[in-house]
């Protein structure tokens, strides 16, 4: 009896150790088992959209009007009114010539006029006599001219000898000192005659005199107001080539105003861009001098024909100049290259490129899914998708790396 009492105990310490052994076995398995991580990725829809290509265009941009300033007449500069940088406004006076003289040939010609019109008014009650008067002073006028003439003639026979004048100019005032010298001396011819011999006075001449003497005061008049030189335009004084003291002639460029209120970018593109671009469409232009900042321009000229050598087209933009944009700044224009409509499109960081091609993974139903894809345009954002999607897949942009097929992945934003 005892020994089936202790044989029983044996085995109940048997099976225990058995349930304990398998207990603790269990345990351990269940503390061996891995749990798989669920990846974080980031999704967007494809989706159809217009998608467009640029090309970018060197300019330099400058002034839509630039006018160089010059002298009418030769002479002296007495005053310079304006410097570099100064803002002008149009018939603003810049400079002016030494005016003396022309005041007073302006005030001898009024003279000579007064005088011509009171010999018309004697004429008919003064006949030899009065035209013996009228031929005196028709050898007065021409020895003004002939002395006004001579005088300019060797002003600028100086500023050809320095370098100043063309030949061509020199000429022309040899030319008319030249021709005053002649009717002085067919007035002076006539006046000897005249006295040498008696005849009826004429009216006409005495009429033909008054006139003349008016177009002295009218020339002087006009060579009076050349001395005051103004501004033919608004805008900055960008160059002065003038001080107070020289001698300038009429080809001397004494100043340069540029209108700063509109700017210009002018290019040249090839046919293919010619024909997307219209009059009036609005451009963006990238700035490298202001960090590549963006601005827009309106373009207000394309032209009809292409360069003979080039063959290319002009397109020039116009841009509302701002404090930061400036005459001489390096731009680049922006132009459609090639636009497509209603095109399936993803992000760029959507495509992979693999050992079998361009790639793309989805997330269908939680789980991941790569696809092989045909692409097409594509621009610096966006590629058009030719084959192997669809409108509305997600497809993935951030955290695709080391994604297996059929794997789940938890989407923590997307579009």
């Amino acid at each position: 009896m005892k020994h089936i009492k202790g044989l029983g105990l044996g085995l109940g310490v048997v099976i225990s150790g058995i349930i304990l052994v398998a207990l603790i076995s269990g345990f351990g398995n269940k503390e061996a088992e891995v749990v798989p991580s669920i990846k974080n990725v980031t999704t967007v829809t494809a989706s159809e959209a217009t998608l467009t290509t640029e090309v970018e265009y060197a300019s330099i941009l400058k002034p839509v009007q630039e006018v160089t300033v010059s002298s009418k007449i030769a002479g002296r500069v007495a005053t310079v009114q304006v410097e570099a940088g100064d803002r002008v406004e149009k018939g603003q006076v810049l400079f002016t010539l030494d005016s003396g003289d022309l005041q007073a040939q302006l005030q001898q010609q009024q003279a000579n006029l007064e005088v011509s019109e009171a010999n018309l008014a004697k004429t008919a009650g003064s006949a030899y006599d009065q035209q013996v008067l009228q031929a005196e002073q028709t050898v007065q006028n021409k020895q003004i001219t002939y002395e006004d003439a001579k005088k300019k003639y060797d002003l600028n026979q100086q500023l050809y000898a320095s370098g100043v004048i063309a030949k061509l100019t020199l000429d022309d005032f040899q030319k008319q000192y030249a021709s005053a010298e002649v009717d002085l001396k067919t007035a002076q011819d006539n006046l000897k005659l005249l006295k040498e011999k008696s005849g009826p006075d004429s009216v006409s001449v005495a009429s033909a005199q008054v006139k003349q003497a008016a177009a002295g005061v009218n020339y002087a008049s006009e060579q009076l107001k050349n001395t005051v030189i103004t501004a033919p335009i608004s805008g900055v004084v960008s160059g002065r080539n003038v001080d107070e003291g020289e001698i300038i002639s009429g080809s001397t460029a004494a100043l340069t105003i540029i209108d700063t209120d509109t700017m210009m970018a002018e290019i040249s593109v090839p046919d293919k861009v010619v024909a997307k671009i219209e009059k009036g469409e609005i451009i963006s232009l990238k700035m490298n001098a202001l960090g590549n900042k963006l601005v827009e321009g309106v373009v207000d000229y394309i032209s009809p024909n292409a360069d003979s050598k080039s063959k290319a087209y002009t397109i020039k933009i116009l841009l509302n100049t701002t404090d930061d944009l400036k005459s001489g700044m390096f731009a680049r224009v922006i132009l459609p290259e090639a636009v497509k409509e209603n095109v399936l499109t993803v992000p760029n960081e959507a495509i992979k490129i693999e050992n079998s091609g361009s790639v793309v993974y989805l997330v269908a139903e939680g789980s991941v899914k790569k696809v092989q894809v045909t692409t097409g345009l594509a621009n610096d954002r966006f590629t058009e998708i030719i084959d192997g999607l669809k409108a509305g897949d997600e497809v993935i942009t951030e955290g695709q790396i080391f994604l297996n097929e059929g794997e789940k992945v938890n989407v923590v934003s997307g579009q």
